[in-house]
């Protein structure tokens, strides 16, 4: 105790050295281990970066420069590709009395472009003039709210749609059908499909599913499906049924003279019946005389071939952008591409 006494400095500084010496040896194992993790992370990326050079193509300046160049191509592919799909863009505020001036008006014109065109409309149920699936619309005074978009945006395609088939001057317009809106239709009767409209969130798009049955002959076809291609909206025609119509027509009724008035001959007695019992002379001999072969001239304008009518059944699909999202913090600013759609959540 003497010595220590004598030496409490060295003592003080021995212990002291010796606390440093054990967090000193602390510290070291727990950089090691640190070191030991730093250093799996840096042979990981260096696997990584040796698979990355023995790729094939190799990412060199040229390669990232072609990849570049790709990815601007197809951004433009994807612009030029959004034109052909309309923008759904609707009335922000639709009231009853708003809709239903609009609905008379829009059938109206399409009853006056179908007569025009010379397309019979199906046959008229309690209205002057057909309705294209919405009668019950022009029947109720008041409809829901949350009808009204939905809709305003089926009478525009389905007027769309009719207005193909009138520039095609088709014989008769047979049926249309669209998805139902509301509860008060029943889907899959009547004028209504099973499908419903179906809302793409990724890419931000509608689609709306339809039907139509029309009569003509294949040239009209041709001239639908080459309309529906190069209408403003986007169409995908997705069943194509074609079956063996049967247009209306007139018999043509032969044209006889007036009746010959016979000598002897009772008043409306047939002239053969009355020959054939002797009332007048022997029933002359009839000479026989042969067949006449059809004369084939090689004209323009003969007609080869009598082609039959058609019953076309065409499943149809029309697909729409809908309005950009307004980013965060924008509300209360009008967008550039206009209101949502009332049925984007169809």
């Amino acid at each position: 105790m003497e010595w220590v006494r004598k030496n409490l400095g060295f003592v003080i500084g021995l212990a002291v050295a010796v606390v440093l010496l054990g967090v000193g040896l602390w510290y070291t194992l727990g950089t090691m281990e640190e070191s030991s993790m730093a250093d799996g992370e840096l042979q990981a990326k260096r696997q990584q970066l040796d698979d990355l050079v023995k790729r094939d193509p190799f990412p060199e300046q040229a390669n990232i420069d072609l990849a570049r160049e790709e990815e601007e191509r197809v951004t433009a592919f994807i612009r030029d590709a959004r034109k052909k799909f309309a923008l759904r863009e609707l009335p922000e505020s639709l009231d009853n009395a708003s809709f239903k001036s609009l609905l008379e008006s829009t059938l109206a014109d399409l009853a006056r472009e179908a007569e025009l065109a010379g397309v019979k409309l199906p046959d008229k149920a309690s209205f002057s003039s057909y309705s294209f699936t919405l009668e019950d619309q022009r029947k109720q005074l008041q409809l829901p709210a949350s009808s009204l978009a939905p809709l305003a945006a089926h009478l525009e395609n389905l007027a769309v749609i009719s207005r193909v088939l009138f520039d095609a001057k088709v014989h008769s317009l047979v049926s249309l059908k669209r998805s139902s809106v509301g509860t008060n239709e029943l889907a899959g009767s009547g004028d209504f499909l099973s499908k419903k409209v179906v809302t793409n969130t990724a890419l931000n798009t509608v689609t709306y599913p339809y039907e139509v049955v029309f009569q003509g002959f294949s040239p009209e076809l041709a001239k639908v499906i080459t309309g529906l291609v190069n209408a403003p909206q986007a169409f995908v025609i997705k069943t194509l049924n074609v079956e063996r119509g049967s247009l209306e027509s007139t018999p043509v009724q032969p044209a006889f003279g007036a009746p010959m008035a016979i000598p002897g001959l009772p008043p409306g007695m047939d002239p053969a019946l009355a020959r054939r019992y002797g009332m007048f002379g022997p029933r002359p001999q009839q000479m026989p005389v042969a067949p006449q072969q059809p004369v084939t001239t090689g004209r323009p304008g003969e007609v080869v071939l009598d082609e039959k009518p058609l019953q076309v059944k065409l499943g149809l699909e029309i697909i729409s952008l809908l309005p950009a999202k307004e980013p965060p913090g924008s509300r209360g600013r009008p967008g550039p591409t206009g209101p949502a759609p009332a049925d984007a959540n169809q």
